[in-house]
């Protein structure tokens, strides 16, 4: 009879086992966390267009993949512009991004950066230079490497809020050759206000500005097509003109999950999986993605900064670096509010709020309390209202984590007056109103316990909009009319601005406002020019934060040379405790 070793099998089965995982290893170590491939480009007009990259004249559509990919893939820390709303790029990995629960599993570099001076103090809302680009992942279901399979957008903070548009649809149209520029009449930055036309799907139309900061062609001049289109979900306008005169633009960021949104350093850079959604919103369950498209996600113009356009650096697979490969996900504030709405005390006295936080488990449950009217009433660290004057206050409680506001109403009344009106308020400080509809303001008396509670109302402008005597406003035209309504008892007022707009408004009514002496600074000839900022400490960095150099302008149009590489710059311009901040594109 044959001998047989009983244990061949069992070293058969270990052996094969070994040089599974030696493989398995070896395949992990040859997976790079950074972009392995992009697989297209297709920006949408835009002021830093056939600049990053930069467009060679007979660049075909493969000549500007190849351009992006050269710039952003393999940790080369280059820079591509996605130009205005829907400018994309698609890329891959060489190999799956993993989804792991709770944690964030990738990230996308932007050159996102707060504003120092932020003009909202205590726990201020984030804000700078922050342009918002929407992101989708997709799984290699069919396994061919290639992004053909179905997109999921991953749902970012403002996915579900009211102010975004689903399904919005633009096109571009190219400019005629020899377009006769139509300048601003009163801002000499904007040199043609009616470049580059873009139309959408029943939300507007208008045009793509240019200014004098960038000469080329802002139309993508590898496209050969006439019009350019672009699908996708719009975020709501996310721009604050704080100076009012055009001169210092904020635009604040989304609370998470958006790229150029926050600075590269902080984890809301990072994007988890599980936030997945399908086109109707559904939440989708994907093993990992092997592709990532990143679009740009607002449609805006900011006078002298121009549109928003959302620019990316590179991406990482986060499970495939040290630092990155355990960071979790906290649990976002989604909102706050407080048990009382409204407050009514006499000089002198006290009262308390409580504030609660949503959802119960968030992970940051910092909260800052403020009055708006401290001379009127004041609030404790822990949301105890004083007294202080007759009149009315609003008391604020902010959630640290997201900027979210709960207020409360509070009248005081001065002690041993009772039945006198103390003040009045409005429900609303604005309203958009389109032109031939109408709209409602409900006017408040303080305090509750006043005997004569009977207003009047006014408009400032009745071929604007007019108000009835219960509050109903009805818009007439296009314009500005400020409604005032004011108290039979004391003559205490309130006021709301009417902004009566040609159509439905969504977000856009707002307009910069035109101011020809605004200080500005640019690059050109191998200079930089510095106008209107005489005395101010004006100090040149890069977008890695080195200072490169520090200039006091003695006069209103100073000119240094500098020798740069090329690239986007920033210029901080500050005196008497206040500051600009000016980005800056260096071409040679």
């Amino acid at each position: 009879m044959k001998k047989t070793d009983k244990h061949a099998g069992r070293r058969t089965r270990r052996t094969a086992t070994a040089v599974a995982l030696l493989a398995a290893a070896h395949a992990l170590a040859a997976q790079s966390p950074y972009i392995d491939r992009v697989y297209e480009y297709m920006p949408a007009p835009g002021q830093f267009i056939n600049e990053l990259p930069e467009y060679e004249p007979g660049d075909t559509r493969e000549d500007m993949r190849r351009k992006a990919e050269e710039a952003i893939a393999h940790d080369n820390q280059g820079m591509i512009s996605l130009g205005g709303y829907g400018g994309y790029v698609v890329f891959g990995f060489d190999h799956m991004v993993e989804n792991l629960p709770g944690r964030y599993d990738f990230r996308v570099m932007g050159n996102a950066f707060y504003a120092e001076a932020n003009p909202n103090g205590a726990a201020s809302r984030e804000g700078g230079s922050c342009e918002p680009g929407i992101v989708m992942v997709s799984y290699d279901r069919n396994g061919n490497g290639l992004p053909d399979d179905e997109w999921n957008e991953l749902a970012g903070s403002d996915y579900r809020k009211s102010s975004t548009v689903h399904g919005y649809e633009i096109t571009y149209h190219r400019p005629a050759e020899g377009k006769t520029p139509e300048p601003h009449p009163s801002y000499p930055y904007i040199n043609d206000l009616t470049y580059i036309r873009w139309t959408t799907n029943g939300h507007g139309e208008g045009y793509l500005y240019r200014n004098t900061f960038h000469s080329q062609s802002y139309y993508p001049l590898w496209v050969s097509e006439p019009a350019l289109s672009f699908r996708g979900t719009k975020l709501a306008d996310n721009y604050v003109d704080e100076s009012g005169t055009g001169t210092y633009y904020v635009q604040y960021a989304s609370h998470w999950g958006y790229v150029d949104n926050q600075p590269n350093t902080d984890p809301r850079s990072g994007f988890n999986i599980e936030w997945a959604v399908d086109a109707a919103g559904n939440p989708v369950t994907l093993p990992g993605i092997h592709f990532v498209k990143v679009y740009t996600g607002v449609n805006q113009y900011c006078g002298w900064l121009g549109e928003t356009s959302t620019e990316v650096l590179g991406a990482e697979d986060l499970h495939l670096l040290p630092d990155g490969r355990d960071v979790l996900v906290p649990t976002f504030v989604s909102g706050i509010s407080l048990d009382r709405s409204g407050l009514t005390l006499q000089t002198g006295s006290t009262a308390s709020l409580h504030a609660s936080l949503a959802p119960a488990d968030a992970t940051n449950r910092a909260i800052t309390w403020r009055s708006l009217t401290p001379s009127v009433a004041t609030v404790g660290n822990d949301g105890t209202v004083s007294a202080i004057a007759a009149g009315e206050a609003i008391i604020q409680a902010i959630a640290n984590d997201g900027y979210y506001i709960a207020q409360c109403r509070v009248s005081v009344s001065q002690a041993g007056e009772p039945g006198r009106v103390s003040g009045v308020s409005l429900d609303y400080s604005r309203l958009d109103i389109p032109a031939g509809q109408s709209g409602r303001l409900q006017a408040t008396v303080s305090p509750a316990t006043a005997t004569d509670k009977s207003v009047r109302w006014s408009a400032s402008d009745y071929t604007v909009a007019d108000v009835t005597a219960d509050g109903r406003v009805y818009a007439f035209a296009p314009g500005v009319c400020t409604i005032t309504v004011t108290t039979t008892d004391g003559g205490h007022t309130a006021t709301c601005t009417v902004h009566v707009t040609n159509e439905p408004d969504d977000g856009t009514a707002t307009r910069p406002p035109a101011d020809s002496a605004a200080p500005f600074a640019y690059f050109a000839g191998g200079n930089l020019h510095l106008l209107n900022l005489e005395g101010c400490r004006c100090t040149l960095i890069s977008l890695a934060g080195q200072s490169l150099y520090s200039i006091r302008p003695a006069s209103p149009h100073e000119v240094r040379p500098v020798a740069l590489h090329p690239g986007v710059y920033l210029l901080i311009a500050g005196r008497d405790g206040s500051q600009t901040t000016f980005k800056l594109f260096f071409r040679q």
